[in-house]
Parts: C-alpha cells; structure tokens; sequence
C-alpha cells in the first residue's frame, strides 16, 4: 500500500511539474532573431483606447511573462477607439542603422497589411527600443494571425520566417456589407469615375520578400476605371490615394500606380485587405495632373540659386539661422504662398541626391483634399530639372512643402510653375475578386 502511494505521488510531482513547466514554455517572450543577431521581442498585447509601454528593465533579456504596464510617461498614448497595439523591444548593434516593419498575415497566408513601430517608450535608446505597433487592420474574424518583421540595415533587407502568434482580442460577431455589380459610376462634382474592376494578389513593383514572390507582402490591388469629367472622357486625373476598409472595422490607406491603355485607367496600391470579405469600401482621391485653370497656378521666372546646407533645408520649420527670407509670395485660390531661396547644398557629399532643396510655405494649412503640384521646373535654358516631392511639415497653421532637385551642377536659375488645386473623391462597394494566374506570375 505505501509503495502504491508513494508511486502515485511521484507520478503526481511530474504531472503537475510537467503541467508547470508547459505553462511556463507558453508564458515565455516570443523573440523573432535576424541573421545579424538583432531581434524583435513581443512583450505585450492590448486592445483599448489608452496605451502605455511596458514597464521593463533596460537588460538586453527581459523577463519572462507580460510585463506590468505603466500609467503613463514616455510613449504613452490614446486611440480614439479600441485599437489592437503591440509592444515590441527592437535591438541591434547601436552602430548600425536598422528599421523595422511589420506584417499582419491571416493564417491562410492570403494577404497582409504593413505597419510601423511608433511612440516609444524608453526615450528611443539607440540599439535598444520599446516602441509601440498600432494594427488598424488584422484579420479581426480569426481567433488568431500572425505577424512578421521585416529589418532594413547596412545589410540590406531580411523578412523573418519566425512569427508572432496573436491571440485576437477584437474577435467578435460582425455586420457584413453587400456588394454592388461592376460596372458601377460615381461622381463627385464635375467628375466622374466608372470602377470596371478590382482585383486583389495583383503583380507589383514591390519586392519586400525577395525569398518568395508569392508573399501577399509583395502584392497588391489592382484598380481598373476611366474617367469623365463634364461628361468627357479625361486621361490627366489618376488616383493619388486609395483608403480601403471593411465590415469589420478594418482600413488602410496607400498611394497608386497608375497605367494607361487608351481612356481606360489602371492602377495598382498596396495596401488591400483580407478578400474573403462580401465586400470591400474603396475611396479613392482623384487628382488633377496637368491642364490647370490660369487661377489654379502660380508661375515665377529667373529664380536665382544660393548655397545653402542640406540639414537647414530638412529642418527649415527650426531654422534659426536668418536664412528663411521670402523671395516671393502670393494669394492663391484662398491661400497665401511663399516661396523661400532655391538652395545648391554646399555640404552634400559629390554626386549625391538631392543637389539642391525647394521649400514653399501655405498658410492656412492645405485642407484633405486641396493639393499642391510642382507643375514644371526648368533651368533658364529651359532643361526639366528632376525633382521630388520631399515631404511635408506643419507649424501652426502653416504647412512647409519641400522638393529635392536633381543635377544643379552649372544651374544659376530655375523657372517654376505650381497648381494649387482640389481633388475629387469617390467611394465604391465591391467585391474584390482573385487575379487571374498569367505568365509573369
């Protein structure tokens, strides 16, 4: 009898240590390692409209489990709604520059959204980062997904095969939405856009996972359309934008790629949602590209260049160097411009880009939906000089825009010609449906 009980009772010691230890293993950090021995550590998961960081020490392994979170401090923020966060510790050699991006992928492997880390929570310490991942879209009808980091470094690209496992806490019972037949028009004021088509796991110029081509991370949706405007097809207004959601709560928002065959358009943006949905909403923001009304443009000759540096003109909002002298300014369609010194960069390493900054002030602030376009840039032999739009900035009520320029080598001055002109918006409901395999798949 006491060997009886002495057996069970060592038999219950290793079913409760192994029951322990399976609790303990399912506890522990999930950790996604790079070929240069940076990692991405998961260290929490919520979902509501207030977040805080982790509290965690600064050790390069932090401790098992959830961390507490703190009320507040450095990196705490609000949502205006429930939002899925998770927060992550970035580490890597300090002396390398490193990004990450992250993917959320339903579990069939079907697609995927892209997000980046944001509002961190231990002041940014180089090498060593608790940042905060904001998922406005995942696959909300799965009990679980999973996500993927992709590093950017001084070695180039990597995307993980390790992956993050998240439990769903949004998961609930959601509306479902009815889609309309294609073709299918709408018409915001004198426009008017017809969706023939929409597909979704189209070809893209992405390449993210060179590994797999296949990855939903290197696809896309494809919008075809033609456009009218004052009932007369039009060819210079394309898309600029694309914000796509659905029933569930999901949205996000990216640029396209626009194609043409004759009147008919064809543009291609990342990112698209999960396509077992009934349907999706598409709102797309159509923009002029050429062909503005005389009160929509703003045209100066003999723009002469100065040397400058490259870092004022990134940080021409906090320039406090006496270089932020007007050269010219306007009223234009409700909004007062001005344009600041055309700057050569004295201190850009030789044959680098950009050569040479822009910069161009409204106030007020341009609206969702107004648009600023540098229309033409030449040089006074009238050559095109290359440029791009470098980003905006705001301070107050004013919005900075600036351009990078291309080749100033023997440039003295530049003609400008900008539009400053309203967008067009359209929103359609449809089903997305799978792109046809062709050869280049």
């Amino acid at each position: 009898m006491k060997t009886k009980i002495v057996l069970w009772s060592v038999v219950s010691i290793l079913i409760i240590g192994a029951a322990v230890g399976a609790f303990l293993w399912m506890q522990r950090p999930q950790v996604i390692t790079f070929g240069d021995d940076s990692k991405v550590t998961l260290l929490a998961v919520e979902y509501s409209k207030r977040h805080a960081p982790p509290t965690v020490k600064a050790a390069a392994k932090p401790a098992a489990g959830t961390p507490a979170r703190r009320a507040g401090g450095p990196g705490s923020f609000t949502t205006p709604t429930d939002t899925l966060v998770l927060w992550v510790r970035q580490q890597y050699d300090s002396q390398q520059w490193h990004n990450f991006q992250y993917y959320a992928y339903d579990k069939a492997n079907t697609a995927c959204v892209q997000t980046y880390g944001r509002n961190y929570g231990n002041g940014r310490q180089q090498g060593n980062e608790i940042v905060a991942v904001q998922l406005d879209a995942f696959p909300r009808r799965q009990g679980k997904f999973v996500v993927r980091v992709q590093q950017q470094g001084n070695g180039g690209q990597e995307m993980s095969e390790q992956k993050f496992v998240i439990s769903n806490p949004a998961r609930k019972s959601f509306p479902t939405w009815t889609a309309g037949s294609l073709p299918t028009t709408k018409t915001d004021d004198d426009l008017s856009v017809t969706l023939t088509k929409l597909v979704f796991g189209a070809d893209t110029t992405y390449n993210r996972n060179q590994d797999n081509p296949d990855d939903p991370a290197n696809k896309g949706v494809q919008m075809t359309y033609h456009v009218e405007r004052n009932g007369k097809p039009v060819t210079n207004w394309q898309p600029v934008s694309i914000e796509t959601s659905d029933a569930t709560g999901n949205h996000v928002s990216g640029s396209a790629n626009t194609q043409w065959n004759g009147n008919e358009g064809e543009a291609t943006y990342q990112w698209g949602l999960w396509s077992d949905e009934p349907a999706w909403k598409v709102r797309a923001e159509f923009s002029q590209q050429s062909d503005f009304a005389d009160n929509e443009l703003w045209t100066l000759q003999n723009i002469p260049l100065q040397p400058g540096r490259q870092q004022d003109f990134w940080n021409y909002n906090n320039n406090r160097r006496g270089t932020n002298s007007v050269f010219a300014e306007t009223d234009l369609n409700g909004f007062h411009l001005k344009l600041f010194p055309v700057k050569q960069f004295t201190d850009a390493p030789p044959n680098s880009q950009p050569s040479g900054g822009l910069t161009i002030q409204a106030t007020p602030s341009l609206p969702d939906g107004m648009r600023m376009t540098l229309v033409k840039l030449t040089d006074g032999q009238g050559n095109d000089i290359g440029n791009w739009n470098s980003g905006t900035s705001g301070n107050g009520n004013t919005t900075t825009y600036r351009y990078g320029l291309r080749e100033l080598d023997g440039v003295t001055n530049l003609n400008l010609t900008i539009a400053l002109h309203k967008s067009r918006f359209v929103e359609f409901t449809a089903k997305p449906a799978k792109q046809e395999t062709s050869g280049k798949n």
